[in-house]
């Protein structure tokens, strides 16, 4: 069957049950937004925001291919960004042409209105969280979801042509008119007609506008969608040409990275020429309060979408995506933890309201067995800061905790240590230390496996006909036989959730080779919002459910009894230490330990210590399910160490002997990391030291040290608007593992400037600045106060390869600054 049919057409008629109808004083505040002057107001008020950006609502690039979101990732990632107090959502959804799933796929086979059904959706639920939506209708890049070269390509034009050929400046009319005439129905209304969609962007980060196509492109779709508002921006920067378009409301300007001072200048001149301004992408690394604590107070700021976030995957964890600048909630690791509070102190500085619990319930998909061990994962909860995982012998409790602490999203799948036998978990939410809503309990026996199908996609099954997912469930279409089948081995028992007003309507069929079916008895009972059916399978390893009689009913979601298929008798096999060595020297860290998988092993313990017996241990990480373990920071150097793995499983443990190793001791003499002496003038100086070319200008050039010795680095700035200035040297691999920090002779009595040393480690940037009035002469700075700059990718501080050095002045002053014998100095 065609992918586009397993997306649901969602009847009118569903609307009445997902959207309710506002009272009085919610009308207002779901009115649209209107511009006034250089503000937007809302029911009469000034609507200032926090928000984000969620590209991925109409299609996703995330799920194993270019496919579409499910409706419980659009409505977990919508309900995250409410629980953070965001207002509004950017996202790319109709930015959609050049690939079979778009709404136009190419001009030659039209358009596929079956797209715009995860766009309905995420509009309409959009609405009914109250989050507002900026769109942008095509894109300067061409990403997944497809952009501007895609109206150009059928003429074999260059991408600069969008801007200026008649025949391409129809096409993509045509295209946007399509869209804002189209009718959601989840909400029974034009687009045009929504409040939700708060602003229609002219696209994202387009590079080659000009003053005409802005003014003639926001003209006819100001006069299409007159009630919403017409924003537009490139890159980055400020495009002249959007503050004197007529009909143009808001600009919009992206940070990669911002600051506040960059904001608030840039708002400055927008507000200047009688526009909105929006930071419509900002770095979401940069979120702290030097950022945005200072827009608060200044009103030329409307709004900060950062850039980007995910939500739950549909089975467990966290949707990954790598670019960078990707954020989950609450976070995930201390970075992006900080980062997030960030932005809910904005949003709630600007008004916004914070949720105190979680928006949705916690879901346990799997209880696997490894080594005889219940392994347990969960699909968590939007807005929860971390769960509690019970266990109970009876549905009924009492329930007692099955671990120590909050465990996260990141730490599904969990291996319950405790002994194997019958028993109930549940998976609680919890948020701010309060506990919440928990999972509808989940029982397995000793020598049992657990699997519930959510049924948000097909991944999980073997084959269907006849059905389509819909927001609430699975559902027959009209007149085809309809069925889902699942292919899992050793399945005994199978409950299906069903909704459904008067009966199921399904009957539950078996098979040994999944092609001749057998209809199996069921048991039917009532349930909220429908019933329970659940079959005895004995041993089936193929299951279906056919659709009988009332086609209306849908099926919520399929849990599966399973045997263990590797059941356990005795211990987990003798296996062996591996990195560090037995008996290595000079070892370094160690970055990770490992070992060797121990056949039938349920989970490992690692313990590492000074002393032979292993007392006093300085790591003991238990309920480890991987080979590696990485320590959270080096061991102490010129030391041996002593250490074993434990592997248990439901019948015992088995030890690897003790093995020992010694680490690599610091080094005591400095390593230089330049010293100015082998640059032949200043020529090659500055061939080696680049400007970076977004700041002020900056000439490097070769002068007698202060010192007295020898030459030295000299920069001089020439003031500029940028407000910092700098160079960057790239090198070869330099090794500084060991050493306390780094020191340079610096002479400042030119300039007022701050100074920010930079440098590269294993690809990681880590910074410190020294505020302005650091006297001349030897300044150290210990790696212990370097800090990653807010707009980088987090990482670990990696010394072993270091690759770059940065030198930069703040401020927007000219002035001079000489650096000489830059270094790295050992411990004392």
């Amino acid at each position: 069957m065609s992918r586009l049919l397993r997306v649901a057409t969602i009847a009118v008629t569903v609307m009445a049950t997902a959207v309710a109808a506002p009272t009085t004083a919610q009308a207002a505040a779901h009115g649209f937004v209107t511009r006034d002057g250089t503000h937007l107001t809302l029911g009469g008020r000034e609507f200032r925001f926090a928000g984000t950006n969620i590209y991925w609502l109409g299609l996703d690039e995330n799920v194993g291919g270019i496919d579409y979101p499910t409706y419980f990732r659009i409505r977990d990632a919508v309900d995250t960004a409410k629980a953070m107090g965001m207002t509004v959502v950017r996202s790319h959804m109709l930015v959609s042409t050049g690939h079979p799933k778009t709404l136009l796929p190419s001009q030659e086979a039209g358009f596929n209105d079956a797209a715009f059904r995860t766009i309905d959706y995420a509009i309409a639920y959009a609405g009914k969280a109250g989050i507002r939506l900026v769109l942008p209708l095509t894109d300067n890049w061409a990403y997944y979801h497809g952009g501007h070269a895609d109206f150009t390509k059928p003429y074999g034009l260059p991408e600069s042509a969008f801007y200026t050929d008649p025949r391409v400046i129809a096409d993509y009319q045509a295209y946007v008119k399509h869209i804002m005439d189209h009718v959601n129905p989840l909400t029974g209304k034009r687009y045009t007609d929504d409040p939700t969609i708060m602003a229609w962007e002219l696209g994202n980060e387009l590079e080659g506008m000009t003053a005409d196509w802005i003014n003639a492109n926001a003209a006819a779709f100001s006069a299409w969608a007159p009630r919403q508002l017409i924003a537009a921006g490139r890159r980055f920067d400020i495009d002249p040409d959007t503050l004197s378009a007529p009909d143009i409301d808001i600009v919009d300007v992206h940070y990669y990275p911002p600051t506040a001072e960059k904001v608030r200048a840039d708002a400055a001149t927008v507000t200047a020429a009688g526009k909105v301004y929006v930071a419509g992408e900002y770095a979401s690394t940069a979120a702290s309060g030097t950022l945005l604590d200072p827009l608060v107070a200044d009103r030329d700021v409307t709004g900060m979408l950062s850039w980007s976030l995910f939500g739950h995957g549909d089975h467990s964890g966290f949707v990954p995506h790598d670019d960078g600048f990707t954020f989950h909630y609450p976070g995930d690791d201390e970075r992006m933890r900080a980062a997030n509070q960030a932005q809910i102190a904005f949003a709630k500085a600007l008004g916004a309201s914070v949720a105190r619990r979680p928006a949705g319930t916690p879901l346990i998909t799997a209880i696997d067995k490894r080594g005889g061990l219940n392994l347990l994962r969960w699909r968590g909860a939007a807005g929860a800061d971390g769960y509690r995982v019970e266990r109970a012998r009876t549905s009924h409790g009492p329930w007692r905790a099955a671990h120590s602490g909050l465990l996260s999203d990141n730490d599904t799948p969990w291996t319950d240590p405790a002994p194997p036998g019958n028993a109930w978990y549940r998976v609680v939410a919890v948020t701010a230390g309060r506990p919440g809503v928990w999972s509808e309990p989940r029982y397995a026996a000793a020598a049992e496996t657990v699997l519930t199908d959510p049924l948000q996609d097909f991944t999980l099954t073997d084959g269907h006909s006849g059905v389509e997912i819909r927001p609430d469930a699975v559902h027959a279409t009209a007149p085809e036989p309809a069925w889902v089948s699942w292919h899992h081995i050793g399945t005994h028992r199978i409950r299906f959730d069903v909704l459904a007003a008067r009966h199921p309507g399904i009957t539950v069929q078996v098979s040994d080779d999944g092609t001749g079916w057998r209809t199996v008895p069921t048991r039917i009972d009532r349930a909220r919002n429908g019933f329970t059916v659940t079959a005895t399978t004995p041993a089936a390893d193929h299951v279906r459910v056919a659709w009988t009689g009332d086609r209306t009913s849908g099926v919520r979601q399929a849990t599966f009894w399973a045997a263990d298929p590797a059941p356990v008798s005795r211990p987990p096999s003798p296996f062996a230490v591996v990195t560090p060595a037995a008996g290595a020297t000079g070892v370094i860290g160690p970055r990770s330990f490992t070992w060797a998988p121990a056949a039938g092993a349920g989970y490992y313990t690692l313990t590492v210590s000074r002393r032979p017996d292993l007392s006093a241990p300085l790591i003991t990480a238990t309920g480890l399910d991987a080979t590696a373990y990485t320590p959270p920071r080096d061991l102490d150097p010129a030391t041996t160490w002593f250490w074993r793995v434990r592997a248990t499983n439901a019948a015992g443990s088995t030890t690897t002997p003790v093995a020992t190793f010694t680490t690599r001791a610091r080094p005591a003499a400095p390593t230089t990391i330049d010293d100015f002496e082998g640059y032949a003038d200043s020529t090659a100086l500055a061939a080696a030291y680049v400007r970076n070319s977004g700041g002020d200008v900056v000439t490097p050039s070769l002068v007698a040290s202060p010192s007295g010795t020898g030459r030295a680095l000299q920069l001089d700035v020439t003031a500029g608007s940028a407000g910092y200035a700098g160079v960057t040297r790239t090198f070869s691999p330099v090794d500084l593992w060991g050493q306390q920090g780094i020191e340079l002779l610096l002479d400042r009595s030119e300039t007022r400037a701050s100074v920010t040393l930079q440098f590269v480690a294993n690809g990681v940037y880590w910074e410190h600045t020294l505020p302005p009035g650091t006297p001349p002469g030897i300044v150290r700075v210990p790696f212990t106060s370097f800090a990653q700059p807010p707009w980088a990718p987090s990482g670990a501080l990696d010394l072993l390869a270091v690759t770059q050095l940065s030198i930069y002045l703040g401020g927007d002053d000219a002035g001079r600054l000489v650096v000489d014998d830059v270094r790295a100095y050992p411990f004392s």
